[in-house]
């Protein structure tokens, strides 16, 4: 009798086991099949610049291949802190299946990274970090590796008589500060020729107008770094304007038509541009992962390449250069 009793409990067992497990698996084909709804909010929508239109470009696809429900929302420019804050709330009283945030703010975008968290949502961070660490995943590029490419190159080109300025997007971004520590690390002990950094607030015309100041302050530069799109391209249209291209070598970050351009004038030496069409569609694909319950990494790094004229027209970063 008690050998019966334990037979039939085991039997009971088998059974639970059995149900729970095709609980899970029904569930978990209801995820997989069930349209998502997820929110990429970015740190502007601004058809001027190719980094957020090829992030939007890559998150697209995406959606188009998981047959997400995609939704894309940013401010105007990188300086609308305010108004990216608001989208996130926004956001969250949507209650998506996941959001993907490119945090404006290195310091004050983490308490509403948090409360994300906190409303069950899962986070992806695309582009740049925050001062602690949240999100299941960070989509973004390795740009403390990004800067140290533009270093290495440009060192072949300092002397005894090289005085380097910087100009960066947002101060205190972690964008901004791992690029300069990256740029610092492959410039080694040249890095103590650096005289000045001044940032642009990623605005274009702001980045010709501090460019120009640096330079009426600092005659002596005969090297800049920009440090994203609107610093880059801003700096290298200040160094045209007054005639001072073939005295001053340059080096950007990100590409635009305007930057290749530049490029292939011989304005700039290099840039460094980041695969940010693939970090759109990484962001998206991750959302999709984390939505559905499924393992993550920490770090998806999109990756960087640096283009010179003399690679520019290799078939490879021709694709890279002009993804769409």
């Amino acid at each position: 009798m008690k050998g019966y009793r334990r037979m039939a409990g085991l039997g009971l067992l088998l059974v639970l086991a059995l149900a729970i497990g095709i609980g899970v698996y029904r569930g978990k084909r209801h995820r997989e099949s069930r349209t998502l709804d997820i929110i990429l909010i970015q740190k502007a929508i601004d058809e001027t610049n190719d980094f957020w239109s090829s992030i939007h470009e890559g998150a697209k696809m995406a959606a188009r291949e998981y047959g997400v429900n995609l939704t894309v929302w940013g401010p105007g420019s990188e300086r609308e802190v305010e108004e990216a804050h608001a989208l996130i709330e926004e956001a969250i009283a949507q209650k998506p299946d996941a959001i993907a945030l490119a945090p404006i703010s290195y310091e004050e975008t983490l308490a509403y990274a948090r409360r994300i968290e906190e409303a069950g949502i899962p986070l992806i961070v695309v582009d740049s970090v925050m001062a602690e660490p949240v999100g299941r995943c960070v989509v973004a590029t390795d740009n403390v590796e990004g800067g140290y490419k533009m270093g290495t190159y440009m060192r072949q080109f300092v002397d005894e008589n090289t005085v380097i300025g910087i100009v960066g997007h947002v101060q205190g971004s972690s964008t901004a500060r791992e690029r300069e520590q990256g740029f610092r690390q492959g410039l080694g002990e040249d890095q103590e020729k650096i005289v000045d950094v001044v940032f642009c607030e990623s605005s274009f015309a702001l980045a010709r107008e501090v460019t120009r100041k640096m330079l009426e302050e600092h005659p002596e530069i005969n090297m800049i770094a920009g440090l994203n799109e609107y610093s880059s391209v801003g700096a290298a249209e200040a160094v045209r304007d007054l005639g001072l291209e073939d005295r001053i070598h340059m080096v950007g970050f990100d590409s635009s038509k305007q930057e290749i351009q530049l490029l292939e004038a011989g304005i700039f030496d290099a840039i460094v541009i980041q695969r940010a069409f693939n970090m759109g569609y990484l962001s998206i694909e991750k959302a999709v992962w984390a939505a559905r319950g499924e393992e993550l990494p920490e770090y998806e790094d999109a990756g960087t390449v640096l283009i010179t004229k003399e690679n520019i027209y290799t078939e490879e970063n021709q694709k890279l250069l002009f993804p769409f």
